[in-house]
């Protein structure tokens, strides 16, 4: 299954939200390149949103830290640290997706 989005969408901004498999996905684009990665905090399941710097999207709500390109956790929440970074429904390395510009002007997620 494919998704297609307008790259037009970054003209402000360098990242958004779109839903691939009912599932919210972060989409940005770095240094020319876009990256995929699921839009759910594993630290207590809160959403991602597109609060990104360079390849690094922080959470919102406790301040964990992930690696757009490979979805790993690089930094612990700073609100409740001992809370473990992982739920039932989100487990890490959170999942990444093939995403890329096609020549018509969309992003392609490859949603496998």
């Amino acid at each position: 299954m494919k998704i297609r989005i307008s790259t037009k969408v970054f003209d402000k901004e360098n990242s958004i939200i779109t839903w691939v498999n009912n599932r919210p996905v972060l989409v940005t684009k770095v240094e020319g390149r876009l990256y995929a990665m699921d839009a759910v905090c594993a630290h207590m399941g809160c959403a991602l949103l597109t609060k990104v710097n360079g390849y690094i999207v922080t959470c919102p709500a406790h301040e964990a830290q992930y690696d757009i390109r490979t979805g790993q956790l690089i930094a612990k929440a700073k609100i409740r640290p001992n809370e473990e970074c992982e739920t039932e429904k989100v487990k890490l390395p959170l999942k990444t997706y093939e995403a890329s510009e096609t020549s018509d002007g969309f992003i392609e997620i490859n949603a496998r």
